[in-house]
């Protein structure tokens, strides 16, 4: 059975990609049909300009048919889910990407003094005359 779309991006990601602006005329072919985002890759369609008319497509959501404005919310893309955009005249967008935050491993206790210690050492040696 379908499901509703997500009303917003979850917590946790950042953004770390955005496409050219696009109007009615450069909109790139693919994304007039179907397509979707990688697995864990959100989207966020924001129009500047004009109209743009989001279609979610997925059997896995119900349907939905959004009319994209610069006063409106932006059209919030679902990892996998398929969708695709269609001008409603001139229009100028964009699409910002998300994903999950990179979060840094943490360093085992003996990493965390190699690396102090290789700190203090290149330190020390930036120091010393050089002949």
């Amino acid at each position: 059975m379908p499901s509703e779309a997500a009303a917003e991006l979850p917590e946790g990601l950042e953004q770390y990609r955005q496409t050219d602006v696009f109007t009615e005329v450069s909109i790139p072919a693919g994304l007039r049909k179907d397509h979707c985002t990688k697995p864990g890759v959100w989207g966020l369609i924001q129009v500047a300009e004009g109209r743009l008319r989001y279609c979610v497509t997925d059997p896995r959501r119900v349907g939905a048919e959004l009319i994209l404005t610069p006063e409106s919310r932006p059209g919030l893309v679902e990892p996998t889910i398929l969708h695709h955009v269609v001008p409603l005249g001139p229009v100028r967008f964009h699409v910002q990407f998300y994903r999950q935050l990179s979060e840094a491993v943490p360093l085992c206790r003996f990493e965390e003094l190699a690396t102090r210690e290789n700190r203090l050492r290149s330190g020390a040696t930036a120091a010393e005359p050089q002949d």
